[in-house]
């Protein structure tokens, strides 16, 4: 994989100074105007809660001497309105920032393509299938970025995976946040390869049992130290051998070391590398209807570095392990 991934161009690196260029160009012009709009739409946040407060005090007031049951029903659901009327307003406005500022930090991080919603270059059910991703019935996708880094294409989403269950006591549970990457390689792998984190001696011993029956097996590196942190499961185990290289299980070991978290996880189906990487919150997060725009340009290059984690992942793959 190692090999498979390696090509003859070196990444490059924008500096910051191209990101003030652009700012100053692009973005600073509008930031007044902005600014304005932020002030009213904290203002009518500000409005709208109190009239919601306001509602429910007098809800409560006139129904529960009548019935408490319906009450606090009555009670909840006025809540639950009021929540998504102000997460509603809060988005609106970090939309506009975002619209505003995205374009930038992508042209900047080498010409991406943005958008939210959707990621259809990522299999989710294939890769639940395998193993790579919990099971999950609900999907929220937010950031999408497509680009190319080294000759190789890839996409990389954030996205939230939930399992509600169903019944009288039905629950929901986040079993996935994070980055999702998918990773092109120039060549078709004729194996499904999961690359799970490591569950200890039982842990390991009851996935690998769950995993025969889906035709996969465990399969061992002489690599003391990717070993430790991964679990690889195929149903070819001499095309998984050669595709994760000494060089591979180095990579990967480097990836999991610096990253701050949950270990990551990877599989290769088709001809394209998924990596997993947990990650709290949004990511990619610009502005806020109570935060002044004076630090957007420091917003920006926070971003702007986490866009750019593609990079770093696929920079390791080939070999550099900084």
């Amino acid at each position: 994989m190692a090999t498979a991934l390696r090509s003859s161009h070196s990444g490059t690196r924008m500096p910051d100074r191209e990101l003030a260029r652009v700012f100053h160009r692009e973005i600073a012009p509008h930031i007044e105007a902005l600014e304005a709009e932020r002030r009213k739409g904290g203002a009518r946040f500000m409005t709208t809660a109190v009239a919601f407060a306001c509602a429910i005090m007098i809800l409560l007031g006139v129904l529960w001497p009548l019935d408490p049951g319906w009450a606090a029903v009555a009670t909840v659901f006025a809540l639950a309105i009021g929540i998504g009327v102000l997460g509603s307003q809060q988005r609106k406005f970090r939309h506009r920032v975002r619209d505003l500022v995205m374009p930038a930090i992508c042209k900047i991080a080498g010409d991406l393509r943005h958008s939210t919603g959707d990621a259809p270059a990522i299999p989710f059910d294939d890769l639940e299938r395998l193993g790579l991703l919990g099971n999950h019935n609900r999907r929220t996708i937010d950031d999408v970025f497509e680009g190319r880094h080294r000759d190789t294409g890839f996409v990389m989403a954030e996205a939230r995976l939930r399992y509600r269950s169903h019944g009288r006591r039905s629950r929901t549970r986040t079993v996935f946040r994070g980055l999702i990457f998918a990773i092109e390689v120039p060549r078709e792998i004729p194996a499904r390869i999961l690359i799970a984190r490591d569950s200890g001696t039982i842990g390991n011993w009851l996935k690998g049992w769950l995993k025969g029956f889906s035709g996969l097996q465990r399969v061992s590196f002489p690599h003391p130290e990717f070993e430790k942190l991964f679990a690889v499961y195929s149903d070819r185990a001499a095309v998984a051998r050669d595709t994760i290289s000494p060089t591979m299980c180095e990579a990967l070991v480097a990836l999991a070391e610096g990253h701050q978290g949950r270990p990551i996880q990877g599989a290769f189906l088709g001809r394209r590398f998924y990596v997993t990487m947990p990650k709290r919150g949004d990511q990619f997060r610009l502005g806020s209807l109570f935060r002044s725009l004076d630090g957007l340009k420091d917003e920006a290059e926070r971003v702007l570095e986490d866009v750019r984690i593609v990079h770093r992942v696929i920079d390791t793959l080939h070999g550099e392990h900084r």
